[in-house]
């Protein structure tokens, strides 16, 4: 009877064997017009000369559209967002930049960037082998990491990698590699407010859809320092958790846009709602707000509630609140203003729990982006108002 377990659970390995030990060809496999975003988010810690400075969570957002394949490589374009918020229990994210992205990238992972162009600070990691791999391989690459002071500075350096096998993650069985690099450069130059020594310590895993050919989902833990001339150091620590996803097609993006479109309509005939490029806008003026404050009036809480029972039902939307003034006031004071004021649209839209947190966000640009001229009261009218900037993913 043993004997007979014993060759039950022999026959039993020799059958997964070749499931778990193929070799694997691992490359990034883009789908012509259909949307790839990379969705990174990031505990972060920053220390200076051994104190706390900065304790956020970080988020890069970036939305890749394969427009073209060509030998080895695919031609994307697409933009990058980030954001951050604090830790506390309401707090929202706040976008802080976006740059538009145009690049080559082969399937190995490599980047073809313009000179003049910086897009990505971390290029060719990961970067895959050239030949398919079985469970256990190492292989090792050129990483490069730039620095965007003026001048820029650009590190290079040796990433190691091994596929270490299989796991089951998102009910899938998914392949595993894991990768790490060490910074430890030496930058001579005479700019005392650009760090001249770099020291510190990355490690990351990252799982793969062999099916897809793409990846799905990282961890990363870094603990990176810069050493200034004057003595200072600047320390930043981070645990990062990543989602790579294939997105709508552009055809499937339009008819959720015209979708969400009708239906904001039909929520309130007086809605101010528009279609601009592949996003719906929703103009909230200055009216719903108490004079020269960020609060909510009860009418505008009643429209922000029709609003939001529309959005709820669509999944896959990127939410952004954009807060605007007129040129009454200083500079300082309408950034503040439009900054709260669409802060607080966004964060009754959460609260509500009309939307995902994690796709949403404000931001204020002030008396920059004036829709009418300020020299009249109807044109200052107009100019205060949030937009609700709603864009289908």
């Amino acid at each position: 009877m043993i004997m007979k377990k014993i060759f039950l659970f022999v026959i039993f390995i020799l059958i997964l064997s070749p499931l778990y030990s193929q070799k694997v060809k691992f490359e990034w496999d883009f789908k012509l017009n259909r949307n790839f975003t990379i969705d990174k988010y990031t505990k972060q810690t920053v220390i200076k000369n051994g104190k706390v400075i900065r304790d956020r969570m970080v988020k890069d957002y970036v939305v890749l559209i394969p427009v073209e394949k060509k030998n080895d490589f695919s031609h994307l374009k697409g933009r990058y967002y980030s954001y951050s918020k604090d830790f506390s229990k309401n707090s929202v994210f706040q976008l802080e930049a976006t740059f538009d992205l145009d690049f080559l990238m082969s399937r190995r992972g490599k980047y073809e960037i313009p000179k003049d162009k910086i897009m990505f600070s971390i290029r060719d990691i990961p970067l895959f082998p050239k030949e398919a791999i079985a469970p256990g391989d190492m292989w090792e690459d050129k990483g490069i990491e730039i620095l965007e002071y003026k001048p820029a500075i650009t590190l290079e350096f040796k990433v190691n990698y091994q596929f270490v096998g299989y796991e089951k993650k998102f009910n899938k069985k998914l392949a595993k590699i894991v990768f790490s690099y060490i910074w430890n450069h030496v930058k001579e130059h005479r700019h005392p407010d650009i760090p001249y020594k770099f020291i510190g310590s990355s490690f990351s895993a990252l799982w793969y859809d062999v099916d897809a050919h793409l990846p799905v989902y990282t961890e990363n833990l870094y603990d990176l320092g810069m050493i200034y001339k004057n003595g200072d150091v600047i320390q930043y620590k981070g645990d990062l958790t990543g989602y790579y996803n294939l997105k709508r097609t552009v055809q499937e993006r339009k008819s959720v846009k015209n979708d969400i479109y009708k239906k904001l309509k039909e929520s309130d005939s007086r809605l101010n709602v528009r279609k601009k490029d592949d996003n719906v806008i929703i103009d909230i003026d200055d009216i719903y707000f108490k004079f020269d404050k960020d609060q909510l009036t009860d009418t505008a809480k009643e429209k922000l509630c029709n609003i939001g029972k529309v959005l709820a039902k669509y999944k896959n939307c990127r939410i952004l609140s954009k807060g605007h003034t007129d040129n009454i006031g200083t500079q300082k004071y309408n950034q503040d203003l439009s900054e709260r004021r669409a802060k607080s649209v966004i964060k009754f839209l959460k609260e509500k729990e009309y939307i995902d947190p994690d796709q949403s966000s404000y931001k204020g640009v002030g008396e920059r982006e004036p829709v009418a001229g300020n020299i009249t009261k109807e044109g200052r009218r107009k100019n205060r108002r949030v937009e609700i900037i709603i864009t289908p993913e």
